[in-house]
């Protein structure tokens, strides 16, 4: 991106008066379709001109990277114009003013509204919104009615930005939005309502107006994204593209990017992200399983931290768990890549771990296919019995063994229970060995309000087959995967 800017600010400082046709900034990210107002298809790496408008289609979103670093995330059937833009990159001083017609737009601003409030404005059909140095996100619905959001970010924000506030207004009065997921609303005749602060429901809300389908985001997209330099010197230049590339790119199942490009876009390395041991792991899979790895492991909590940070306040206990006394907690992981680490085979699998506090047990189901060896693949599905946690101070780590036959996928209690005979699943035999596993992890969420008690949640599983040689056993081949940072749901 460094060279693109520097580019497009030659073409801007030379040509500002020369060109009726104004580049100030690009296309950073399109999934679906997105269109400018001459009807053309917009991709990533797109100029934006001056007066464009930016349409988004339904089950579409984008991106739009302006030349002061201010980052447009676009929601479905959003549409907004780029009204006005000046940027001096000098002095970093500037103006911006937006105009949302409708749809969900979120903003991280750049250089120029670091100063002062008005120098970027977004407006809607209900008034206008002026930041300095932060993010926050709009909604506008069908009558103009708008919703304003404050995402951050605050004071010891991980993404190394500085802490900012949103001014809300119209003609009958405004508010200040000045700490992490405060929430006001108004409309064309309404003032904006105090702030309070948004509720899960709320903002799960507003999170669902920017998701859209991944399909047509392939991993060289993602890969083009990345070489064109949303990251400055491998660090975080307070882009929040970094975070929705992550998030998008970790959803995808055939391809996308390995753990080490993760580590760059973060500013950081793999063993800061997966630890020594995993580190090593790691590295010595093939080129292709590391990014099925890295595509399989991240779930929606792991997103959130890497976007918003965190506090790891370590393994959920017992103890813990009996400290809830109602409620359930559903943690869910859909069609988890497994990888062989040794011999060969593959797999997938998917899987629902819910937790009932008021009787304090865990329920597990696991289900998928599997290929292990030269067998065919199998579909298999399996549901454990409830395991009750007890109230000490021991990590909530739920194991069970069961096993799957190679030929009709039919599955089984392990008839050793927590522990297992290795001969029963040997290479010739009709079966296979599936080991469960299911751990919770308290964590506090930058900016949510929710316990951090069993916050994210782990499910892996790992299938084997075995060999007996002079009376030792080995395995013979061995699958897994597992999703990690998984955030429940919470009933």
């Amino acid at each position: 991106m460094k060279k693109l800017i520097v580019f497009i600010l030659i073409l801007f400082n030379f040509n500002l008066f020369a060109n009726a046709e104004q580049i100030i900034g690009s296309i950073g990210l399109t999934v679906g379709t997105v269109k400018n107002q001459k009807n053309e298809i917009l991709k990533a790496g797109d100029p934006v001109y001056f007066g464009d408008e930016i349409i988004v289609e339904e089950q579409s979103k984008s991106q739009v990277l302006l030349l002061d670093e201010t980052v447009l995330t676009l929601g479905q059937k959003s549409s907004i114009t780029i009204d006005e833009f000046v940027y001096d990159p000098n002095t970093e001083n500037g103006k911006i003013s937006t105009s949302i017609a409708a749809g969900s737009v979120k903003v991280l601003s750049g250089k120029i509204s670091q100063g002062n409030p008005e120098d970027l404005v977004v407006k809607t059909p209900a008034g206008s919104i002026g930041t300095r140095g932060t993010e926050f996100q709009t909604v506008v619905d069908d009558e103009g009615d708008s919703k304003v959001l404050l995402i951050g970010p605050g004071e010891n924000n991980t993404l190394g930005l500085r802490p900012g506030a949103v001014e809300v207004f119209n003609d009958l009065g405004s508010v200040t939005l000045d700490s992490p997921f405060a929430y006001t609303e108004f409309g064309i005749n309404q003032i904006p309502t105090p702030p309070v602060t948004i509720s899960n429901e709320q903002l799960q809300e507003f999170q669902s107006f920017l998701a859209a389908r991944t399909q047509g985001l392939d991993q060289e997209s993602v890969q083009e994204a990345i070489k064109e330099g949303l990251f400055d010197d491998n660090q975080i230049g307070g882009n929040e593209i970094i975070g929705q590339i992550v998030t998008d790119a970790l959803n995808l199942s055939d391809g996308g990017l390995t753990f080490d490009q993760i580590a760059i876009l973060l500013g950081t390395s793999v063993e800061q992200l997966l630890g020594e041991d995993a580190t090593e792991e790691f590295e010595n899979e093939s080129a292709e399983n590391q990014i099925i790895m890295a595509n399989a492991e991240g779930g929606d909590g792991l997103a959130y931290v890497l976007r918003y940070g965190g506090t790891d306040l370590g393994a959920t206990t017992g103890g813990d768990f009996h400290g809830i006394s109602s409620g359930t907690y559903t943690y869910t992981a859909n069609d988890v890549n497994m990888v062989a680490t040794t011999g060969t085979g593959s797999g997938t699998f998917s899987a629902t771990s819910v937790v009932n506090f008021a009787d304090n047990t865990v329920t597990n189901t696991f289900s998928g296919s599997v290929i292990l060896g030269s067998k065919d693949e199998v579909s298999f599905s399996y549901a454990a019995d409830a395991s009750s946690v007890a109230d000490n101070s021991d990590e909530v780590l739920i194991a069970d063994y069961f096993s799957i036959n190679s030929s009709t996928g039919a599955t089984a209690v392990d008839s050793n229970g927590s522990s297992f005979t290795q001969t029963d699943y040997e290479v010739d035999d009709s079966q296979y060995i599936a080991a469960s596993e299911t751990s919770y992890f308290n964590i506090q969420m930058n900016g949510s309000s929710n316990s951090p008690t069993a916050s994210v949640g782990t499910l892996a599983l790992n299938i084997s087959n075995y060999t007996t040689t002079d009376g030792t056993t080995s395995v013979t081949n061995n699958i897994n995967g597992q999703r990690v940072g998984i955030m429940p749901v919470r009933d």
